[in-house]
């Protein structure tokens, strides 16, 4: 009798350690745009000198310059909650910095709408340049980690600060005076 019921409870112990091994690589694997997470973990500093995309609302193609001012660049899409929760913080502050800081807004229009795209602008009063990625290349080079994603860019185009996932004002603020502070190398 013990012997079936020691079979038993490892028969049990080993399926629950599958099953648990299994959940873990699954969502490990999935994607996690719809997490909010933080993180100042930076993914890369090679020098990107190579954002190039088409423009919402021109249909022009647009070059980012990173030379030219300290640059932000946000990827977003217009389902995501926490990308809603951000986008008047970042309104916020792009026209308090406008001056002092280039920003763009970059979609992954192959994962939205564009009409929801050109309403999201809309409903925002988004005035900074929205760029559309239509294979997803630009935010798969920077991580693709997660919405919304901020990346602060120095004079070399060398990413210096990351935010990935919603936060309040005050952190998006703070990263917007150290790429000041630190813009030149």
């Amino acid at each position: 009798m013990r012997k079936i019921q020691f079979i038993s409870t490892c028969s049990i112990l080993v399926i629950s350690i599958i099953f648990i091994a299994y959940t873990l690589q699954n969502n490990n694997s999935k994607s996690a745009d719809n997490a909010p997470i933080l993180s100042n973990e930076i993914v890369t500093t090679q020098p990107s000198n190579d954002i190039n995309l088409i423009d919402l609302t021109s249909s022009n193609n647009i070059s980012v310059n990173f030379a030219e001012k300290p640059t932000v660049i946000l990827f977003f899409t217009s389902w995501c909650p926490y990308c809603n929760e951000d986008a008047p913080k970042i309104v916020q502050l792009h026209k308090k910095y406008k001056s002092d800081i280039n920003l763009f807004g970059i979609n992954l229009v192959y994962r939205d709408d564009l009409q929801e795209v050109r309403e999201y602008v809309k409903n925002y009063d988004i005035e900074y340049p929205i760029l559309l990625d239509e294979s997803g290349s630009v935010y798969k080079k920077y991580g693709g980690s997660g919405f919304p994603s901020l990346y602060f860019f120095n004079s070399k185009g060398e990413i210096i600060d990351q935010l990935v996932g919603s936060t309040d004002i005050e952190n998006i603020e703070n990263s917007f005076k150290y790429l000041q502070d630190n813009f030149s190398v």
